[in-house]
């Protein structure tokens, strides 16, 4: 298996193709109706959720449940609940989300929110397992060791549904070099195909499929894409949670890709202010109050194990409420 010269971030979440002097033909697929598929898909995940059940109980009396601990079964005809067990229609947190104008509903199982502090954002990198399956309880991948992502390179409802739930408190190495998170958020995501691959092929996903993702969540890193300064996510101008839509300067490249946002002739990362913080601990900040246009942009441990915390303050020198990376009239660099 290879990737066929594509860069890794522009990878949807496991889609990869086959290479070779032989391929799979693929069958051109009618493209549907994004509103009408949305309807089908989530009559076939409302039936999903009131038709099968988990192991409630035993996942709440575990420290630090894994994905192989979470069972979900199907409740046949005439069956009654197990004890302990619950169904997942009656246990889930319904979602809403415009995307390709058209509204979405998804569904989140949280089995536990995860202690951590700083969630991910929409566009940050994070550190995960996860098992993915398709309704008929299929699964099409899965990890067994933690992996790294880049959100945006995923499909939608990643970005949508890692974002509720908080990282690892801490981890720790064991003798065998495997680590062990502490407190991380573990969930299960229920998305309608329209937040997946939709009408694309995938091996082993058929088109127009909906998803279930069962995942856990050890670290997040805020991303910044074109090392600007300014964290990926406050690049998403019009909230949309679609950076490719912000484009301040119309010059095909996206805010955050573009280090110079409004074409002024200073680069980005000159008009703002680049600050950094050390504590022994962490927490302290991760927590620590900021200026009302401050943002923490990351955290890195030192070698002599204190912490240094970045952040990046978005200057308005002419006080229109425009900073001065997005304001074009001010090409004077902050220091």
């Amino acid at each position: 298996m290879c990737i066929k010269n594509t860069p890794l971030y522009l990878i949807p979440l496991f889609l990869v193709l086959a290479c070779g002097e032989k391929e799979d033909e693929v069958i051109p697929v009618p493209i549907a109706d994004r509103t009408e598929q949305q309807v089908i898909d989530r009559d076939s995940l409302i039936g999903y959720m009131q038709s099968h059940y988990y192991n409630k109980s035993f996942m709440l009396s575990l420290s630090n449940p894994t994905i192989s601990d979470l069972v979900i079964s199907e409740l046949m005809e005439g069956e009654e609940l197990p004890e302990g067990h619950d169904l997942i229609m009656t246990n889930v947190e319904t979602k809403y989300h415009t995307y390709e104008d058209t509204d979405y509903e998804y569904y989140i199982l949280k089995i536990r929110d995860g202690d951590g502090n700083l969630s991910p954002n929409f566009s940050d990198n994070v550190r995960l397992t996860y098992e993915g399956s398709l309704l008929d309880a299929s699964v099409f991948d899965s990890t067994t060791t933690p992996v790294n992502f880049d959100l945006v390179g995923l499909i939608k409802g990643w970005s949508l549904v890692i974002p509720e739930f908080n990282p690892a408190t801490s981890f720790s190495i064991l003798s065998d070099n495997s680590v062990l998170y502490e407190n991380y958020g573990f969930g299960v995501m229920f998305l309608p195909s329209g937040l997946g691959y939709f009408s694309n092929y995938n091996p082993g996903i058929p088109t127009y499929s909906n998803l279930i993702f069962k995942f856990e969540l050890y670290q997040t890193e805020i991303n910044d894409h074109d090392n600007d300064g300014i964290p990926s996510f406050l690049e998403d101008r019009d909230a949309d949670m679609d950076l490719y839509t912000d484009d301040l300067d119309s010059d095909n490249f996206p805010n955050f890709l573009d280090q110079d946002d409004d074409a002024d002739g200073t680069l980005t990362i000159d008009e703002v202010i680049i600050n950094t913080y050390s504590n022994a601990s962490k927490t302290v900040l991760e927590t620590m109050s900021l200026l009302p246009n401050e943002y923490l942009t990351g955290i890195a441990q030192e070698s002599d194990g204190t912490f240094t915390a970045t952040t990046v303050t978005l200057v308005d020198s002419n006080d229109d409420g425009t900073p001065n990376y997005l304001d074009d009239t001010i090409t004077e660099a902050v220091n």
